[in-house]
């Protein structure tokens, strides 16, 4: 029989090492030599002519390398993937792996078992992408935050933290009847339940969309239905598609912004609804398939989550997606109260890891949020207040136990100087001089060192906890 998690990490070890390789066949350099995540966009730019020279044969290389590893091991690795227990997460929302996304895969490993990441590197060969104007620089730059977590890989816990699987979404939407089916009907259950209509599937809602434009529109700006990249959940909707013009003039082919600009307002409207609602189903059937609960690491994201949530909650409730306490903690985790817990560095989050600190932490978190009623628990500003304020005082508790260590110490050292002044006065008796003169200072003097070791070596160990991490990651946020 194959041992999962075995398989799961030679899976991983090998993925994360094609990834590796590619990055310095192109660039030259590793990625976290190459660039941090937010000097990304300019280094890229500055170092554009060496990838130039570099890139064909690092992306054929890529590609080849990848396809066999997806040829021979994609299927048993996602199949393998669902005999993990342990409290899981599955990242969704959208399909790609940038700063925002690494930062909620951090914050989440300090309490969640594993976090599963759908493969960001894949739908970029999957298909053609021929509607991305900058398809080779997306991809490289999913490959680079996603080499930020290598550490987790390479650390071969006991319980692998974070699973990157692969789980082949665009050839889903292309050439699976079932996908593209479900795709459809998620969309004609989402507008059917706004617009108070029976519509079934996307093709339902496109006629009805082109038939009552003006009544589709209110119903999507009233409703919020319509969120540009970027923007605030709550724009005006058109504030809103002027905004998802400009992206898309920024990353799309001219033939992709010549048929956009052919069609009107409402069906581009409804385009840019499809576009957030597919990555929802995928996360959806993710979350059932692999048993996890739904991570979204950015607003809008999570947004989507609750129109779909509001129009599945029959299907969401029998798959256990949404437990109230789980989904209040994950939310509250993903605030901007709590964000300063996404720059802890990877190499700390692994010493974590192999502690296994993130089982203590999320029952601590859980208990909290568990006193809170029911009714409390769709408000995230007071479940992230509740989370805040236990989290502050596992911080007050790891002080005082700080400056316990440090005023048994005072102690200590209190009673080694009585000891010197007394061998002090011993050494004034002539006939016991030469035999203390030089062994009693000696000795008080190794004495005092071995006990200023053990204070700081027991200072180090509460330092180096989850909470004295968390005390010196919201030290240096403030």
């Amino acid at each position: 029989m194959q041992d999962p998690i075995k398989c799961i990490t030679d899976y991983e070890l090998t993925y994360f090492s094609i990834l590796d390789e590619f990055f310095v066949r192109l660039t030259g350099k590793t990625a976290t030599v190459f660039s941090t995540i937010d000097k990304f966009a300019d280094t890229i730019r500055s170092s554009a002519h060496e990838i130039g020279l570099r890139g064909e044969s690092a992306f054929i290389w890529l590609e080849e390398q990848l396809r066999e590893l997806y040829g021979r091991d994609a299927g048993t690795a996602f199949r393998l993937a669902k005999q993990l227990g342990g409290m899981k997460l599955v990242l969704g929302g959208g399909s790609r792996f940038l700063g925002s996304q690494l930062s909620s895969v951090s914050t989440s490993i300090l309490y969640s078992d594993t976090v599963f990441i759908p493969d960001p590197v894949m739908p970029w060969l999957e298909t053609e992408r021929t509607e991305e104007k900058f398809r080779h620089v997306s991809l490289i730059q999913n490959v680079h935050a996603l080499l930020h977590i290598k550490p987790l890989i390479n650390a071969n816990l006991q319980h692998p933290a974070v699973l990157v699987f692969p789980s082949m979404e665009k050839s889903l939407e292309e050439r699976d009847e079932y996908t593209k089916n479900g795709i459809s009907h998620l969309i004609g259950q989402v507008f059917s339940n706004f617009l108070d209509e029976k519509l079934e599937t996307l093709e339902d809602v496109f006629d009805y969309a082109k038939l009552n434009s003006e009544k589709f529109l209110s119903v999507v700006d009233e409703n919020h239905l319509f969120v540009a990249p970027g923007g605030p959940v709550d724009e005006p909707l058109a504030n809103a598609l002027q905004r998802y013009q400009v992206e898309m003039e920024s990353w799309r082919s001219k033939e992709w912004l010549d048929v956009f600009a052919s069609i009107p307002a409402h069906l581009r409207i409804f385009n840019g609804i499809c576009e957030r609602l597919v990555p929802q189903y995928h996360l959806l059937e993710n979350a059932e398939e692999l048993g996890c609960h739904p991570l979204m690491c950015l607003d809008q994201h999570a947004h989507y989550y609750k129109i779909v949530a509001a129009a599945n909650n029959a299907r969401l409730a029998k798959d256990g997606l949404l437990d109230p306490k789980t989904k209040a903690l994950i939310e509250a985790l993903s605030s901007q109260r709590l964000d300063w817990l996404g720059n802890i560095s990877v190499e700390t989050l692994k010493r974590l890891r192999e502690d296994n600190e993130n089982i203590s932490f999320r029952k601590r978190l859980q208990d909290a949020v568990g006193r809170l009623h029911e009714s409390l628990l769709t408000d995230i500003d007071k479940v992230a207040a509740e989370v805040c304020h236990e989290i502050a005082v596992a911080i007050a508790e790891h002080e005082k136990q700080q400056r316990d260590i440090q005023a048994k110490y005072k102690h200590v050292h209190g009673q080694t100087a009585v000891m010197a002044v007394a061998a002090a006065g011993v050494t004034l008796f002539p006939a016991l001089a030469p035999f203390l003169v030089n062994v009693a200072p000696f000795a008080l003097l190794t004495k005092y060192g071995y006990d200023k070791v053990s204070e700081s070596e027991e200072k180090q160990v509460l330092t180096k906890s989850l909470v004295g991490v968390l005390a010196t990651a919201k030290s240096a946020r403030a």
